[in-house]
């Protein structure tokens, strides 16, 4: 579900509702004031609650005085981020 490399955390299988607190769960302690990528190009489904986890991880990074971006989010991240309203508040690996 979660395989760090380095600075990046990658996000394998399915991000819904389903399974949303599960990653929320095995992501704790990993996100802190030190730079973290997480990397979406293993998901295999994606719901808004995707959403919900990177505006969560966001937070939790900026009260630690860091920051995490976000890589690979494909399209349907991206189409929720924007209809959300939300893509300025979520960090995009450039």
């Amino acid at each position: 579900m979660i395989r760090e490399e380095g600075d990046r955390l990658y996000i394998s299988g399915p991000v819904t509702m389903n399974t949303a607190m599960k990653i929320l769960e095995a992501m704790a302690g990993r996100i802190g004031s030190s730079g973290k990528i997480i990397d979406f190009s293993e998901a295999t489904d994606i719901d808004s609650s995707a959403v919900s986890l990177m505006l969560e991880w966001s937070r939790k990074a900026r009260a630690a005085g860091g920051e995490v971006r976000f890589a690979n989010p494909g399209d349907a991240i991206t189409s929720l981020t924007d209809l959300y309203g939300v893509e300025d508040l979520i960090a995009l690996e450039a």
